[in-house]
């Protein structure tokens, strides 16, 4: 079977892809800091390929040769990096720690695992960063997040060149998306307001989706296993699967 390693397997867009991927008959590593979620989802994946879970902190060196370590040198056809943390804080309040954190994780994390897994990357393999539409559209209160998601889109066009022809590099960037991280923003993001003006603001954004709502994990996936598996002539791409908010 082929081998995939999905990172953020435990939760939202990252178990999605690992769900779609295993359905595709591949074998997915899927990596996560947390056990029992991981576990879970695991559990949960009843597709023709097989989950294999490997807990992991990919902000160490020993959480990185432990993801190496579970690969054991098979062939890696594709590599999704769908771990990433949220933050909002304006930035005259933010901290140096903050800024580390999203920098090691959002960054610093995926640019180290795939050096780390070059060796074993197949022919043709397909690597897949995670983005977001607040790379490019400012958002109040997300200047640190929307920085380091911009970072991954220099570092798909880089890596893109450093790796061809041999392997492929894109990043997919999804917008609102329903998953406990997007959960977590808006709880931090409307702490303390009144439930019905929550509600009014929800209408408003939602409006300006062109299809009217917040995206779905497994509609990422879709995406996601196309761009890692299928479309082998696309490199130093970025995809935009966000209901039409950026077109709007």
């Amino acid at each position: 079977m082929t081998l995939a390693v999905v990172t953020g397997a435990s939760s939202g867009i990252g178990a999605a892809v690992a769900r779609h991927l295993t359905d595709r008959g591949l074998i997915v590593l899927g990596v996560a800091r947390r056990a029992a979620e991981l576990h879970k989802v695991g559990t949960d994946i009843q597709g023709s390929g097989s989950f294999e879970p490997v807990v992991a902190d990919l902000t160490t060196e020993a959480g990185i040769a432990a993801v190496a370590a579970a690969v054991a040198g098979r062939p890696v056809t594709a590599l999704v990096h769908c771990a990433g943390i949220d933050h909002v804080r304006e930035i005259a309040t933010t901290t140096r720690a903050e800024l580390d954190a999203l920098w090691n994780i959002n960054i610093s994390a995926p640019i180290l695992l795939t050096r780390t897994l070059l060796d074993v990357l197949a022919d043709g393999a397909g690597v897949v960063f995670i983005g977001s539409t607040a790379a490019t559209r400012g958002i109040d209160r997300h200047a640190a997040y929307g920085a380091s998601k911009a970072a991954l889109l220099g570092l798909t066009v880089n890596m893109a060149v450093d790796l061809a022809p041999r392997v492929r590099v894109n990043c997919v960037s999804p917008g609102g998306t329903r998953t406990p991280m997007t959960a977590g923003y808006l709880a931090a993001y409307r702490q303390g307001a009144d439930p019905e003006r929550v509600g009014r603001e929800l209408a408003v954004e939602s409006g300006r989706m062109l299809l009217g709502g917040l995206t779905e994990p497994k509609d990422v996936a879709l995406t996601v296993g196309h761009v890692a598996l299928d479309a082998t002539a696309m490199t130093g791409t970025v995809i935009y699967i966000d209901g039409g908010f950026t077109a709007r």
